[in-house]
């Protein structure tokens, strides 16, 4: 009886879980030749990050099938808090945690949150620097430029 209660309460766990974090720290563009890539910079005590996931839901919704997708990067030093996070915004987007800032500071991030999207070559062709509900046409319109192109 124990080892079935046991069971159905890992089962309960696994089933609350937040979206699992990508094992390391590690982004390489070179790894999505051929996608449009809109990666996002977040940290949990971000208020305009927790704006920015229903979006980014959504761009991914809309061009998943013209080669987007979208990476987000999380630069909290407690993973607790980015779970947490994770399970308010309640949006399960890829997820890789850089506690230690190592991609913030290659991507030369300054704004929570910052979005940089790239062309299918991996060449960085918009950097959105915070998150304003005002501006989803401009920041959609930038993508659809980039997916649209041949």
């Amino acid at each position: 009886m124990a080892r079935r209660s046991m069971y159905l309460a890992l089962l309960l766990i696994t089933a609350i879980a937040p979206p699992a974090f990508a094992q390391s720290s590690q982004f390489d563009i070179a790894n999505y030749k051929g996608k449009v890539v809109y990666l996002d910079f977040w940290a949990s005590w971000c208020g305009p990050c927790k704006q920015s996931f229903p979006y980014m839901a959504s761009l991914r919704q809309q061009y998943a099938k013209q080669g987007f997708t979208v990476v987000t990067i999380n630069l909290d030093k407690n993973r607790a808090q980015a779970d947490a996070f994770l399970n308010k915004v309640g949006v399960n987007l890829p997820v890789t945690y850089d506690a230690g800032g190592a991609l913030a500071k290659q991507y030369r991030v300054s704004d929570m949150p910052t979005s940089i999207v790239f062309d299918r070559n991996g060449k960085v062709r918009f950097t959105h620097k915070g998150f304003f509900p005002n501006k989803t046409k401009e920041y959609s319109a930038h993508v659809a430029q980039i997916v649209n192109e041949n």
